[in-house]
């Protein structure tokens, strides 16, 4: 069954966001061949496949982002073109989700979108973790592939609500089940 995206609440005024949160798939290390730089690394040929395992899980959900947001880090912006192809989004890569990202910094990026009734953020940890706390004032390891799903009523610092949580794994089984 698709995940039903929030749009208006019924019976109120108060628009709502869908917000995915993604961390990227598995990267090469950092090393020769990245020139041992962290922004530098790439996904792996398996992180990539996975990604677009787990991408075709994301699209049985139902999530369809009106935008997608990237850290600039080539594993980020790969991962999110990835689920992007499948759902039919741009990428939009933002210098706010680079390693470090805030919650409240998010925030001030997804007013961008005040028509979007969902957006999908491609990010790193420990950044994801502390951004859905941020919002919903809870804890959540995202571990790589992983999608939260936040449901904002405001954007606001915990107003917020975690609807859902898919490990990679979960994801790329749901694509494959008959």
């Amino acid at each position: 069954m698709p995940f039903a995206t929030p749009g208006a609440c019924p019976g109120s005024r108060t628009p709502r966001m869908l917000l995915a949160l993604i961390r990227h798939g598995i990267a090469e290390d950092a090393g020769p061949a990245t020139g041992y730089r962290d922004d530098q690394r790439r996904l792996t040929p398996d992180g990539a496949n996975r990604i677009r395992a787990s991408a075709a899980g994301i699209a049985l959900l139902g999530i369809r982002p009106t935008a997608v947001l990237t850290s600039p880090l080539i594993r980020c912006v790969q991962t999110a073109q990835i689920v992007a192809d499948r759902v039919g989004v741009d990428v939009r890569p933002h210098d706010l989700l680079r390693p470090g990202a805030r919650g409240d910094r998010l925030l001030e990026v997804l007013a961008e979108y005040p028509e979007a009734v969902c957006v999908l953020v491609c990010g790193h940890q420990p950044d994801l973790s502390y951004i859905t706390q941020t919002l919903t004032g809870g804890m959540v390891d995202y571990r790589r592939g992983t999608l939260g799903l936040i449901d904002l009523s405001t954007l606001q610092p915990n107003h917020g609500t975690l609807v859902g949580l898919y490990p990679a794994k979960v994801l790329r089984r749901m694509a494959t089940s008959p």
